[in-house]
C-alpha cells in the first residue's frame, strides 16, 4: 500500500504522525521524496506499507488533490493507491465548499462524474496513457466531525474524557474564548495585534493552553515532544474517529 494524507497545517502534520506512528507501527523515513510537495511532505514506512503526510498551508486542497493524480499520470516509481484528505471543519458551508472543489478536480481528471461520501473509502479509476487506468482509494474526513472547530479541537475534546482532564480542558476553553472577547476593547500596548489574529488561531490556541499547563517543563520544546507525551492507543474517540486508517492494521496483519 502507498498512500498519501493531505492535512492542513504542520502541526496537523505533526499530530498525525504521532498518531499513525503510535497506532500503526509507522516510523519517519524522510522528507518527502516527491518535488511537488517540497518541504511539506513526510514520509514514513511501515514493512510493505509506504506512507506521506502532506500539509497543504492552508485549505487549498484541491490544488494537492491535483497533485496527488499528476504523480498517478506521470506513472513513474511513486504511485499512490489511497488518498485521505484531513480537513478541518470551518463550517458546514465552507467543508462543502471545500469538497465541491475537490470533486470538479477529480471529476475533470479522471473523466468521471465523483462525489464525495465522507467517512468512508471511495474507489476510483483513474485513467492513464495507452488505455490503461489505475485504481485509488479516496477517504475524505472533516474534524471533529461533529460541530466545527479543527484537529486541535477534536483532540482537545478527547484528552477532555480522560479522567483528570476535563477541568483544566474546560478552563483553557473559557480563557481563550474570554481573552478574544476582551482583545477587541484593547490598545495596540495593552494587547499585539497579531495575537489569536485570526479564526484558525483562535480555535487551535485552547489546546495550546492545556499543554502549557498540563505539561509546562515541556511548553518551551518542541510541539512533537508534547504530543509524544499523548497515551494515543487509550483515547478510543480519537480511534473511532478515524476508524477508517485501520486498513493499515489489516494489511499489516495479512
Amino acid at each position: 500500500m502507498n498512500g498519501i494524507i493531505l492535512c492542513e497545517g504542520e502541526t496537523d502534520q505533526i499530530v498525525l504522525s504521532e498518531y499513525f506512528c503510535n497506532l500503526y507501527g509507522f516510523r519517519f523515513s524522510r522528507k518527502s521524496k516527491n518535488n511537488l510537495f517540497g518541504n511539506a511532505g513526510c514520509h514514513y514506512t511501515h514493512r510493505e506499507d509506504q506512507l506521506d503526510i502532506v500539509y497543504v498551508s492552508g485549505n487549498n486542497f484541491s490544488e494537492y488533490v491535483r497533485k496527488v493524480l499528476t504523480v498517478n499520470q506521470l506513472n513513474t516509481d511513486t504511485s499512490y493507491t489511497h488518498m485521505a484528505v484531513i480537513s478541518d471543519h470551518d463550517s458546514d458551508e465552507e467543508i462543502q465548499q471545500r469538497w465541491q472543489g475537490i470533486e470538479e478536480v477529480i471529476s475533470e481528471t479522471c473523466n468521471c462524474a465523483f462525489q464525495i461520501e465522507e467517512n468512508q473509502w471511495l474507489k476510483l479509476e483513474q485513467p492513464l496513457a495507452f488505455d490503461e487506468s489505475s485504481s485509488l482509494e479516496c477517504l475524505f474526513l472533516s474534524v471533529p466531525l461533529t460541530g466545527e472547530g479543527a484537529l486541535e479541537t477534536f483532540l482537545l475534546n478527547a484528552l477532555e474524557r480522560e479522567p483528570g482532564n476535563s477541568f483544566l480542558s474546560q478552563e483553557s476553553k473559557r480563557f481563550v474564548a474570554d481573552l478574544i472577547k476582551k482583545k477587541e476593547h484593547l490598545s495596540s500596548d495593552e494587547w499585539n495585534p497579531d495575537f489569536l489574529r485570526g479564526r484558525r488561531m483562535q480555535i487551535k490556541a485552547p489546546l495550546g493552553v492545556f499543554f502549557g499547563a498540563a505539561w509546562p517543563d515541556r511548553a518551551f520544546n518542541d510541539a512533537r515532544e508534547m504530543f509524544k507525551r499523548i497515551p494515543w492507543q487509550k483515547y478510543r474517540q480519537i480511534q473511532v474517529s478515524f476508524r477508517a486508517f485501520d486498513i493499515f492494521n489489516q494489511e499489516n496483519e495479512s
